[in-house]
């Protein structure tokens, strides 16, 4: 059967990573959509409306599973995407047949052929993994419900294109392969109108379960990573990703990885690192937003060098006052940066992240910097250092400034 989501497939007999990644930011029967008439649909709207970080959220991930994953256990084996667009645009990757390939735009009929075709492929091998990835509107009845590009399409029965997460995650359990992540980048607030607010879920479960008896009488393993709390919103951009998005990137690229499971990004230790990335960048634009989980844990990917940012910290605030250069050393490795203090100094604080560390190999002894501060002739600080260990996801320096004599 042809999948005309399916984007990448290496069919080598070997265990390997089964990805599906469906992006829903046109919404046609939700505010502002081509086929909205408030008089029909504004009920079922519940305020919502079309969505710009969706597709191009899906669009980056995707791209880094078919650029950049690794994982020698299991290698990458299919990518399928739908993508749902104002302007549908092909995908576009050397590893594309062809180098570009228009897909399904993510109505549930779209994502039930695909889920069809992505399950069929896992469940080949045992030892396979999957990761389902979901970003657009979601609503939170009792249970998550992922809004497909056709929500609301029937203003007599609205969720007839939606998927019901909770089914279909409990379902999925009950199939092979033994290890799946999910990656849900969608709002869970309750529906506005709080009619199915403790009711059954709605939706559609994509899938069945199975007899247990088929996995030796036990469900697979599954992580959870949920961009938002319960009863909170997800955000995103106007342009560019979604705020969960861009810090699943940078934990997936090895922000997650820990140096106790020999340097792997495991899903416990990605949601600690989801939350603490997650915490900076949500208060940078104001906004609330805090991931949760509910994860077994097994590993995802094993990247290769890996970038760890540096925060420098003084007990003296009035240092930022000043102009003073930052430099890190490991080895012949050396990465300088000069602060220059604004113009309204009362309102003065320390910078963010002031350069990306690299750890080159993960030994030892190519993660301890070297951090100094030094400061302009006649400066009331003297010039400092601090050697620190540039583990992931963040090192923060607390540099031992003192005032001249």
């Amino acid at each position: 059967m042809t999948d005309p989501a399916l984007i990448f497939h290496d069919s080598a007999d070997r265990a390997g990573m089964h990805v599906l990644l469906i992006g829903v930011g046109d919404y046609p029967w939700l505010e502002d959509g081509d086929q909205y008439v408030p008089e029909k649909h504004e009920d079922n709207a519940v305020g919502m409306g079309q969505l710009a970080a969706p597709p191009v959220s899906i669009r980056h991930l995707a791209d880094w599973f078919l650029t950049s994953f690794q994982n020698p256990d299991r290698e990458l084996a299919s990518v399928s995407l739908l993508l749902s667009e104002k302007t549908p645009a092909p995908f576009t990757h050397d590893r594309v047949p062809g180098g570009s390939a228009m897909v399904p735009r993510g109505e549930i009929e779209e994502v039930q052929d695909a889920v069809d075709a992505w399950i069929d492929r896992a469940s080949a091998r045992r030892d396979n993994s999957l990761i389902f990835g979901f970003c657009g509107h979601g609503l939170q009845s009792g249970n998550p419900v992922l809004l497909c590009r056709d929500y609301g399409k029937v203003p007599t029965s609205r969720f007839r294109g939606a998927i019901n997460f909770e089914q279909f995650r409990i379902a999925l359990s009950t199939h092979q392969p033994d290890t799946q992540l999910f990656l849900i980048d969608a709002c869970r607030t309750p529906d506005l109108e709080n009619a199915l607010l403790g009711q059954a879920t709605p939706g559609n479960g994509l899938l069945d379960l199975e007899s247990l008896s088929n996995r030796d009488n036990a469900p697979a393993m599954q992580s959870v990573q949920f961009a938002t709390s319960l009863f909170t919103e997800a955000w995103g951009r106007t342009e560019g990703p979604s705020l969960f998005t861009e810090v699943l990137l940078k934990a997936l690229k090895g922000g997650a990885a820990e140096h106790t499971a020999e340097w792997w990004v495991t899903t416990s230790r990605l949601h600690t690192v989801l939350s603490t990335y997650l915490q900076r960048v949500s208060l940078t634009e104001g906004v609330i937003q805090r991931p949760a989980a509910q994860s077994q844990d097994f590993r995802i990917a094993k990247p290769g060098p890996i970038e760890v940012d540096l925060y420098v910290n003084s007990r003296e605030p009035a240092v930022w006052r000043e102009k003073v250069e930052i430099e890190a050393r490991r080895g012949t490795f050396q990465k300088k940066v000069v602060h220059d203090p604004p113009l309204e100094t009362d309102t003065v604080t320390a910078p963010s992240c002031l350069m990306q560390l690299v750890n080159p190999t993960q030994r030892a002894a190519d993660v301890i910097y070297n951090v100094e501060a030094r400061f302009a002739n006649g400066s009331q600080f003297q010039n400092c250092a601090e050697d620190v260990i540039a583990y992931p996801p963040e090192v923060v320096c607390d540099l031992p400034v003192s005032r001249r004599p």
